[in-house]
């Protein structure tokens, strides 16, 4: 009689036979004198495997075959693992319970559920120095800038230490070149034991800037820095506010932060006492970019690649002493946990990529047949996902390529003006069934061109996406959908955007910025903003059919000096075209007071308004164009012609923003709006707790 683990033995071994040339295994604690990646002598690195893979590359029965490289479920700390074209027809995955099992027959192993592809390092030997701070050195690193416990990022040290606080410079430099690289700060503002490694982030508008400081000049209160930032420091007041903080200083340990001083290469960790850092595991990440796919030329591309049920972590991020780093949505960014480009049929399916410092994946030009698929892109230093680039040869633009049912989540814990989902120069893009929250910038962002000219960003699908808690109080002017430039055949369908807010201004859940042109804004859910629930700065022959916006401007200013909110649905600027065309959308306020905007905009806009309805539940008189008319006036003007003042009468608990649905009766449904489709993973409630209350520049789950 054989036992259970024999006879799954005898199967594996059978079908490690049958198929050997197709299957490869990895399982780094079995180092043997014979390995060949086979069954019984597993390869005991993932390199291994792939070098392997390429030797077998020239054969000619071996080139169009899938082999797929099994890897025992554990963590690799690896150096970046690059496949190129020679690895192209691969699949790599963690092998299933049966094969683990049988190698933990005779052997010990750390056993996750998958397997973790790390880019960093453990951190071990720390010693206690008191007042539950420990050091460790580390003298094989170049750089310390994050910290993973257990499995949790640790904070660098910042100060205030209160991260919903700020400190505030006095004033910007008087001179055109040097007021990119300092500022005038406030006395005692830099009274530390050493600056030498600290960093400086200044928040301007829809991006901060980070520096390190060069000297100081005490004589007039001044910080000079050894890298500029993109914009002069100050010329956003109204929105950054002079706000500041620095980080990296060992003066301003607190429990659960760490500091890092490079001369000594010492990693200083204060605990809050319920651990011993030698008892857990420390990781730091050393590797700025993780897993590559890509070849050196587009017209010969990586092909047939799938990465599935694995894990890839700790991508590191690294700011030389001169760099600028600063720019829209953190694109100045190079570092990425996986990068694709010239590549072609690439399918990551079933991935989580987390605790990194950049952007989780950027999938560059070159691409085509690229799948991001059921995955979870979550606690990164940047954004979640990006596509193509700001300026990329038109022959080898990303295309047809997909990003489906993903969870994309906390990001920008380093970098703040990072995006969710990120798409520059691309067409035939589908973005389709994700969930993105808590992002501290734009939840998705489409279009690279500022201006009238070709953008070469078009086609983009962006449907039945779940988009929350974006913003989070911490920069201005951003959108929960971002769009930009001439986008002909883009469709904003079927999403649900809620809780988008800024800190102090220019908050909006759909946001059709310069020259965001030829976009169809159709069948979403918008509710719970800041400011209005969909804007155009400027843009031409946008249509905006069949969308519920709900709960716009809800705040109100969160600093006396902040603008009012503009209502419920914006155009700004007036253009000698037609801006859009608006038809069959419920508009629902709920500002309690008088006279709130339901339409603002310019008397010179060119747009048209027809078959909507508009309501508020609290008697408030909604106020429509330039002259803030009456709906009465407004309809003699032209405008709105078979709309309505009336109860849409959803059928769920507004008060709990239960999905705004109308009834059959409805006086919407009789102009022709048609109910829209909940996406899969939406959840109802109006969690005004986190809206007041989620303003942490640091917050975990």
């Amino acid at each position: 009689m054989f036992t259970r683990k024999q006879v799954v033995f005898v199967l594996i071994l059978l079908n490690s036979i049958i198929s050997f040339s197709n299957e490869l295994y990895v399982v780094p604690f079995l180092s043997m004198s014979r390995n060949d990646g086979s069954f019984d002598h597993p390869y005991s690195s993932l390199q291994q495997a792939l070098d392997h893979i390429e030797r077998e590359y020239y054969n000619e029965s071996q080139k169009e075959k899938t082999t797929t490289i099994y890897l025992y479920p554990t963590q690799y700390f690896v150096p970046s693992i690059s496949i190129r074209r020679a690895h192209s027809h691969i699949r790599l995955t963690t092998m299933n319970d049966s094969f683990a099992n049988f190698y933990d027959i005779k052997h010990s192993h750390r056993r996750l559920t998958r397997a973790v592809i790390s880019g960093g390092v453990p951190v071990t030997n720390w010693t206690s120095i008191g007042n539950n701070t420990y050091t460790a050195v580390v003298p094989e690193l170049t750089f310390v800038t994050q910290l993973f416990i257990n499995n949790e990022r640790i904070v660098r040290t910042r100060v205030p230490t209160n991260f919903s606080d700020y400190l505030q410079y006095a004033a910007p430099l008087n001179d055109s070149k040097m007021v990119r690289y300092g500022f005038q700060y406030q006395p005692g503002q830099f009274d530390y034991k050493s600056l030498t490694d600290a960093m400086v982030v200044i928040y301007h508008s829809w991006t901060e800037s980070h520096h390190y400081i060069d000297h100081l000049i005490p004589a007039n209160n001044t910080v000079i820095f050894s890298n500029p930032s993109q914009y002069a420091i100050g010329a956003f007041v109204s929105q950054g506010k002079r706000r500041f903080h620095i980080e990296n200083l060992c003066d301003a340990l607190i429990p659960n932060t760490f500091c890092f001083i490079n001369q000594t290469k010492t990693i200083y960790l204060m605990t809050n006492g319920s651990y011993d850092p030698n008892n857990v595991e420390i990781i730091t990440s050393v590797n700025e970019i993780v897993v590559s796919i890509g070849s050196q030329d587009a017209a010969d591309p990586v092909e047939d690649v799938t990465i599935d049920n694995v894990a890839i972590q700790h991508g590191a991020w690294n700011l030389s002493r001169t760099e600028q780093a600063n720019s829209a949505s953190a694109s100045f960014l190079k570092s990425v946990a996986l990068f694709i480009a010239n590549a072609t049929n690439i399918l990551v399916s079933n991935v989580e990529i987390s605790h990194t410092g950049s952007y989780g994946i950027h999938i560059r030009e070159g691409t085509s047949g690229v799948t991001v698929i059921s995955s979870l892109v979550t606690d990164t230093g940047g954004g979640g996902i990006w596509m193509g680039d700001w300026v990329t040869p038109i022959s080898i633009l990303a295309n047809s390529n997909k990003i489906l049912s993903n969870e994309i989540s906390y990001g920008g814990n380093v970098f703040p003006s990072a995006v969710g989902v990120l798409v520059f120069r691309a067409f035939d893009i589908v973005i389709s069934n994700n969930v993105i929250h808590h992002h501290r910038y734009n939840g998705i962002s489409i279009g690279s061109q500022n201006d009238y000219t070709t953008s070469y960003t078009s086609k983009i699908i962006v449907t039945q996406n779940y988009v929350y808690t974006i913003g989070q109080h911490i920069l201005c002017d951003q959108g929960g959908i971002y769009m930009i430039g001439i986008q002909t055949g883009t469709f904003i369908y079927g999403n649900v955007v809620k809780n988008v807010f800024s800190y102090a201004q220019y908050m909006w859940g759909i946001y059709l910025d310069n020259s965001a042109s030829n976009i169809v804004v159709a069948n979403n859910v918008v509710y719970n903003t800041g400011w209005a629930s969909i804007f155009q700065h400027l843009g031409a022959n946008n249509t905006v059919i069949n969308n519920v916006f709900a709960r716009a401007s809800l705040l109100p200013p969160a600093h006396s000096d902040d603008p009012l909110p503009d209502g419920d649905v914006r155009i700004q600027v007036p253009e000698n075209h037609t801006s859009w065309t608006y038809t069959r959308n419920i508009v629902y306020d709920t500002y309690r007071g008088v006279n709130h905007s339901a339409i603002t905009l310019n008397d010179k806009v060119i747009a048209k308004f027809h078959d909507n309805i508009y309501h508020n539940p609290y008697n408030t008189s909604l106020l429509f164009g330039g002259d803030r008319l009456t709906f009465a006036q407004w309809q003699q003007t032209g405008q709105d012609n078979n709309s309505v003042l009336a109860d849409p009468l959803f059928v769920g608990d507004v008060n709990q923003c239960d999905f705004f649905t109308v009834q059959s009766n409805s006086p919407a449904a009789k102009l022709g709006f048609v109910n829209i489709t909940k996406p899969t993973r939406w959840t109802s409630g109006c969690n005004y707790d986190e809206i007041q209350n989620n303003k942490q520049f640091y917050r975990w789950w």
